[in-house]
């Protein structure tokens, strides 16, 4: 069977001095962050490998940054030259607070027009941003869906993403024992919604938490859910490759 990681960061991977060989048989999704990033990124995505390209709401606090709108030109330049199949990760991230909250729903709002204009699904980012997140979401129509990655909000935020189209992917952190609301929405995310990633290198799950994180280990992760959900874990991989499968049918990007 194919391993699915929805969400890593090969180039993240390499700066930290990791293995970035992947598996044969993995399918998902390397995952920009940096508006001007994909030369080296590119360098590293094995045949077959989505990526995507995007200005998350880090880059608000580099001091180069340019604002929203002539990010957001550079990264609809980059879709063009390097191609790529989703948009993302973008959103908001009111923990370690990057500029604004203004500032980054700015950003936000001004690439999710662009996947709109480009017909591509997006990757959202959101931490302790509930309230924003969901009155930006619910005015959208999200024709092209998109991932709430690394999802870490409850059960309420999980219905409002459903409504709008999206799926939901969960990374590492739902292995937590603290991380009990994930938990619940990942109890209850219908069966043809649900993804799952690593975020490599970030956020590797149980038994291997404190370790870099790798693509392989998204074993560990589907092995809980499965668990958690009482399914069999077979199954549930099985849904979601599926699940991969139809969202990226749904996108008019393509790969170089």
């Amino acid at each position: 069977m194919e391993i699915l990681d929805s969400h890593f960061h090969l180039y993240s991977m390499q700066k930290r001095g990791l293995n970035t060989t992947l598996p044969d048989t993995l399918i998902g999704i390397e995952v920009g962050t940096e508006p001007y990033d994909y030369e080296e990124r590119r360098k590293l995505i094995a045949n077959g490998i989505d990526y995507s390209h995007a200005a998350g709401p880090w880059c608000v606090a580099n001091e180069n940054y340019k604002g929203a709108k002539n990010t957001t030109e550079d990264i609809a330049l980059c879709f063009n030259k390097y191609k790529g199949t989703f948009l993302g990760e973008i959103g908001l991230d009111y923990h370690w607070m990057y500029g604004t909250k203004e500032e980054q729903k700015a950003l936000f709002i001004a690439q999710l027009d662009l996947a709109e204009e480009l017909e591509l699904p997006v990757i959202i980012h959101s931490r302790d941003a509930d309230e924003d997140l969901v009155d930006i979401l619910k005015c959208r129509t999200f024709n092209h869906s998109g991932i709430m990655h690394c999802f870490s909000s409850g059960p309420e935020v999980m219905e409002v993403a459903l409504e709008r189209n999206l799926y939901i992917s969960f990374a590492g952190n739902v292995t937590y024992k603290s991380n009990v609301k994930i938990q619940q929405s990942a109890k209850l995310v219908p069966t043809d919604r649900i993804l799952y990633e690593t975020d490599s290198p970030y956020l590797a799950p149980v038994p291997m938490r404190g370790k870099p994180c790798h693509p392989e280990y998204t074993e560990y992760t589907s092995a809980f859910l499965a668990e958690l959900r009482e399914e069999s874990t077979d199954e549930l991989k099985k849904k979601a490759i599926e699940n991969f499968k139809r969202l990226k049918a749904l996108s008019a990007g393509s790969l170089l």
